[in-house]
């Protein structure tokens, strides 16, 4: 009697661990997740990069060729460059414009402020060493970065759910100097912009 009780019991115990190991019927399994949930992202549609002449240029004539001038021109205000964002529609919570302008500087190629700001408006002193001959111009500039943005949402973890867009743009470090007519730089520079606009 006592060994048909303990069998009675063993045989129970198994098909309770069962009855709680498998899933219940029609349970689907869960969704992968791809992506923290309640983050944003930022996609770009499109970007551009443009060379920004800020300043009036202005030249100077290095009539001799021996040794090293320095020279001093003031350039006046000509052009303002803006930094920042706008919603175009949707749920724009949670994408600041340094969220946005970060994701700018990643997807186009340079260095960019990422808050809202503008290039200086006074007029500037530029100074620079000459050496050689030729006909010299002074500049002061920028490069502008533009893009047009959606912004997702990542609902429960599992899928990204566009909630807004827009159009943003900001711009590097400002340059300035000096640069020769005939002078070799490099084509993606403002003195090489300078070049093909003045000399």
């Amino acid at each position: 009697m006592k060994n048909r009780l303990t069998a009675a019991l063993a045989t129970t115990g198994i098909a309770t661990s069962l009855l709680v190991a498998l899933p219940a019927a029609g349970t689907a399994s869960a969704a992968p997740l791809i992506c923290e949930p309640g983050s944003r992202s930022v996609k770009w549609v499109t970007t551009s990069r443009a060379r920004v002449l800020t300043h009036k240029v202005k030249g100077y004539e290095k009539g001799y060729s021996g040794g090293s001038r320095t020279v001093s021109r003031t350039l006046g205000h000509d052009k303002t460059v803006t930094s920042g964002y706008s919603i175009g529609g949707g749920a724009g919570a949670g994408f600041s414009v340094a969220k946005v302008l970060v994701s700018l500087d990643a997807n186009v190629e340079g260095s960019y402020t990422h808050q809202k700001s503008k290039t200086t408006t006074k007029s500037v002193n530029i100074t620079d060493t000459l050496t050689k001959k030729g006909q010299y111009f002074f500049y002061r500039g920028t490069v502008k970065a533009t893009g047009t943005w959606q912004g997702f949402y990542c609902d429960k973890g599992t899928k990204w759910i566009e909630k807004t867009w827009g159009k943003a743009q900001t711009f590097s470090a400002q340059v300035d100097g000096a640069v020769r007519c005939g002078e070799k730089v490099n084509s993606k520079s403002l003195g090489r912009l300078v070049q093909q606009k003045y000399c």
